[in-house]
């Protein structure tokens, strides 16, 4: 009888402390900007498989404005941002965790052989008074130019660096996308398409793309850091302190570590000076 009752109570003792277990762990669903949806897709996979107690889960894009949104109302700890914070968001109690610089890469689909494009070229192809490959010494084919909405954070970054973009008027001929799997699809679909986005993002196309240089400069993080590649997104995590979760520090801690650091590397992203 004895023994019956120390088993009973071994066994509630047991499953006390897996239920106390099981209540400490997470399903952190991390919505947001499209940029992060790739290199955070490789962190999660990296931190999922380092231990069992939490699990991120990286969905489709829904836009900075959505991960902001979604922090706002209390329904995800982490959101994706393409930018760092503006002041009335920090005023509202949101902290910024930048994961890094990424170049905002011209590129070409699997067709294309130009390697380079300068910022008179990159006018011309979106303004209609350049329409074929061969015209910047590649491989003949219509350039199938896709853009972007001028709020979008790599067309924004591009405005701040060269002037002449912010205000050209898109030729007819440009499909513009409203977020960054489309202009991905459409990457992948036309073998002589052009686009842009930020490099981390573009490892996420099926097919092999054409990365060109601006100005003979590759869009490397490497280029980045020396100042030779002058336009790039800084983007990363928000969340607000007094809601974060462990789940969520525990992800933010494996950003920061080693492992974290070298999925950023291998994305080519380049990390905040404090954790380069």
């Amino acid at each position: 009888m004895r023994n019956r009752f120390s088993a009973k109570v071994l066994a509630i003792g047991l499953a006390c402390a897996l239920t106390a277990g099981m209540a400490h762990a997470e399903n952190l669903t991390i919505t947001g900007s499209g940029n992060l949806e790739f290199v955070l897709g490789e962190l999660a996979k990296a931190f999922n498989g380092s231990q069992s107690k939490h699990r991120v889960s990286v969905p489709p894009s829904t836009g900075t404005a959505g991960g902001l949104r979604d922090l706002m109302d209390g329904t995800t700890t982490l959101g994706r941002i393409g930018r760092p914070l503006r002041e009335k968001e920090r005023a509202e109690g949101l902290t910024f965790f930048p994961l890094g610089r990424d170049p905002v890469a011209f590129a070409g689909g699997s067709g294309v052989t130009v390697t380079s494009i300068s910022p008179a070229q990159l006018i011309d192809v979106y303004t209609g008074k350049v329409g074929d490959w061969r015209e910047l010494g590649g491989r003949p084919g219509p350039i199938r130019a896709v853009g972007r909405e001028r709020t979008d954070a790599s067309a924004q970054a591009i405005s701040a660096v060269l002037p002449a973009f912010k205000d050209i008027t898109l030729h007819e001929s440009v499909k513009v996308v409203h977020l960054d799997p489309q202009m991905i699809a459409l990457l992948d679909r036309y073998p002589t398409s052009f686009g842009f986005l930020n490099r981390s993002a573009l490892l996420a196309a099926k097919t092999k793309l054409a990365l060109l240089s601006l100005d003979g400069a590759a869009p490397t993080a490497e280029n980045v850091a020396s100042g030779r590649y002058p336009i790039w997104l800084e983007f990363g995590l928000a969340y607000h302190k007094a809601r974060l979760t462990d789940g969520g520090r525990e992800f933010l801690r494996f950003i920061e570590s080693p492992a974290g650091d070298r999925v950023l590397r291998a994305s080519g992203i380049l990390p905040p000076p404090s954790r380069s």
